[in-house]
């Protein structure tokens, strides 16, 4: 019975036990080690188009967050992993292009989980695997991108422009098509190398009775 006091003395000891202010540096240091394998892997993972400088601050800012928050409350474990857990369901407006960014977002915080409890072998090993990963399945630069294509004229043969897009692009979907009497307008999404977008407008003002030919390219959002 002394044996099984003393061990639940122990126990809540160590639970109740702070981290000194050496500990909380070398956590944030690994930390902060780790972050710059997270940085390097989010940016070799995307092409220059995908890239977002502003998301790969936050993944950084994230994991130091984390970090910060599991040194301050691990005193008490069920409110550190509490606390932990509502920072993985707090929703933003900003639109998540790329399902592959929930990774990196729950990545940055098991960085912080894995530095502020010394589990510094399994995070090396971790942040290795799911790096490698990441990058192994990163986008691809030379993919066409998808754009809108918005046609107006007053006289011209509509099925023309079908088969124009139909022969220069990856693939064209009809979005809207409105016909006036005295002019049209033609909305489409196009799929094409950025590259070839000059060539197709000029062909599309060849055809005649074209007044105007916006191309309107997808954005990320920041």
């Amino acid at each position: 019975m002394d044996q099984l006091n003393e061990k639940i003395t122990e126990l809540l000891a160590l639970i109740s036990s702070r981290p000194s202010s050496t500990q909380i540096l070398i956590t944030l240091l690994v930390a902060m080690g780790f972050t710059v394998w997270l940085w390097i892997c989010y940016r070799l993972a995307n092409s220059e188009a995908t890239y977002r400088p502003q998301f790969a601050a936050t993944l950084v800012s994230l994991a130091l967050i984390s970090t910060i928050l599991m040194d301050l409350i691990q005193s008490n474990l069920a409110l550190s992993l509490g606390m932990l857990g509502s920072l993985s369901i707090v929703r933003f407006r900003t639109n998540i292009r790329d399902p592959r960014d929930i990774g990196f977002i729950f990545w940055s915080m098991a960085i912080g989980l894995a530095a502020s409890t010394g589990s510094y072998l399994l995070g090396l090993v971790g942040s290795l695997v799911i790096g490698l990963f990441l990058m192994l399945t990163g986008k691809n630069s030379t993919r066409p991108n998808d754009m809108m294509l918005v046609v107006r004229g007053s006289d011209t043969d509509l099925n023309a422009v079908g088969c124009l897009l139909a022969s220069s692009c990856d693939r064209h979907e009809v979005k809207a098509k409105n016909v006036m009497a005295d002019s049209f307008e033609l909305v489409y999404e196009v799929r094409l190398p950025v590259s070839k977008s000059d060539t197709l407008i000029r062909r599309i003002f060849e055809l005649g009775g074209v007044d105007s030919v916006n191309l309107l390219a997808e954005t990320d959002a920041a």
